[in-house]
């Protein structure tokens, strides 16, 4: 199969929208082994994520004795290096191999993971007070490292869905890339929260270190076979995040797109993190049913994935991404009044299909409209919102630490609500989206 090799990056800047026919996602599974291993490491790597954030929460939470606001902070704090590195590494992205950016990272992610644990394994969690080397601190040491990493291997990660099957397959591989993360939210704190309450802490983040391994094995015959090359390799990083900026600036729906999915990350994502106070306070439960109310939102997830991916989506994309947002705010308002496991997990469920629809069809825009050779850029402007989740999470924990999580999501459900609205009206170049 022929690499695909554009004049200049210059020439690549102007969109390029796809119309081709829908391929069915199991055709783009079947077809394309790259992808195939991608989308596997893609799974195993989302779904250590998911084991360290549900694993890191309740080790918090222990540690402080119930700190709402430190529990909520030591998840958000994992997002803040995408401050300062995500612009750079979209440029790292498109300057270099990117099966190998995600190699060399992924081994170092597996490196601080295992000291970790063996940091954990030696301190006894169950005596009264806590003995052992680990203190409050440490898990916020850890979750900057691997913030740093992460910051550097998510549009990477992204960017190599795109060169991995034809520009004719890309929606599809994107709608199977998508299920990822709802899939992975399902087992990840199931199995989480089962070792926690069996075995204690002292495992996950060995299976963590073990995932990110297993990362690096996966892509060791994989080969970028649709990754075009840009001939202004001689340009300096500055001149060339000036070109990623400047690209979104000038197109218009993209950067609409971008400013959309600022919501996700302030109104969806501190929820996750909070989860383990609203579990013990509003619905005195534990790490078992922490897990079972995680999972939910990837149940949700998974739903939407099966249905986008077998019968596409129901109405033009843009149009998904206000419907998605409107839907999964509303979800939020009314969990914030349950007060009953099911009806919490019928409720987050409702979310996670809505957030799931939002961010496939949000990213879906974004990946087949922005050329390859700025595609690393454009996906780490794209996912620099993260890096604002800290200041939600540390907002929403401390007035949950002084007030209530019920109230507290309330009001993030209906601010969140308010504005999406607002954007439907605002934003009429992604309305008109296909």
């Amino acid at each position: 199969m022929a690499t695909r090799r554009p004049n200049s990056e210059t020439s690549a800047t102007a969109p390029r929208p796809v119309r081709a026919t829908r391929q069915n996602s199991l055709d783009t599974l079947r077809s394309y082994p790259d992808f195939r291993l991608v989308l596997i490491g893609n799974f195993v790597a989302q779904g250590g994520q998911w084991l360290q954030l549900l694993t890191i929460g309740w080790l918090v939470l222990k540690l402080t004795d119930g700190n709402a606001l430190l529990t909520g902070t030591v998840i958000g704090v994992r997002t803040l290096p995408v401050l300062a590195i995500g612009p750079w590494a979209g440029v790292l992205a498109d300057r270099m191999d990117r099966r190998k950016v995600v190699m060399v990272t992924q081994t170092c992610m597996a490196t601080a993971a295992c000291a970790f644990a063996f940091l954990v394994l030696a301190t006894d969690l169950d005596a009264d007070p806590i003995s052992g080397p680990l203190l409050w601190w440490h898990p916020f040491v850890y979750m900057i490292i691997a913030g740093i990493a992460h910051s550097i291997i998510q549009p990477v990660r992204q960017a190599m869905i795109a060169n991995t099957v034809p520009r004719q397959s890309l929606t599809s591989a994107l709608a199977l890339n998508g299920m990822v993360y709802p899939s992975t939210r399902i087992l990840a704190p199931v199995l989480g929260g089962l070792i926690i309450a069996t075995l204690g802490f002292n495992w996950n983040f060995f299976l963590e270190a073990a995932a990110y391994v297993g990362i690096v094995l996966l892509l060791i015959p994989v080969r970028l076979r649709y990754r075009e090359e840009a001939s202004r390799q001689h340009a300096s990083v500055f001149s060339s995040m000036r070109d990623g900026l400047k690209f979104v600036w000038q197109e218009k729906s993209i950067l609409q797109l971008i400013v959309m999915s600022i919501i996700p990350n302030f109104i969806f994502q501190p929820l996750v993190f909070i989860l383990p106070v609203f579990t013990t306070e509003v619905l005195g439960r534990g790490p078992g049913a922490g897990g079972m109310l995680a999972s939910a939102i990837g149940i949700g997830g998974i739903a939407a994935g099966v249905i986008i991916a077998t019968a596409g989506y129901f109405v033009r994309k843009g149009l998904a991404t206000f419907f998605g947002l409107m839907a999964g705010c509303f979800f939020v308002l009314l969990f914030s009044q349950s007060t009953e496991l099911l009806l919490s997990m019928a409720l987050l469920a409702g979310m996670g299909f809505s957030q799931y629809v939002f961010r496939v069809a949000n990213s879906t825009l974004i990946q087949t409209t922005v050329p390859d050779a700025l595609r690393g850029r454009v996906m780490s402007i794209y996912q620099l919102d993260n890096g604002l989740t800290p200041l939600a999470v540390l907002a929403i924990s401390w007035v949950v630490h002084i007030w209530t999580p019920s109230g507290t999501f309330a009001v993030v459900g209906i601010v969140g609500l308010a504005t999406s609205v607002l954007m439907t009206v605002a934003f009429h170049r992604v309305r008109r989206l296909e």
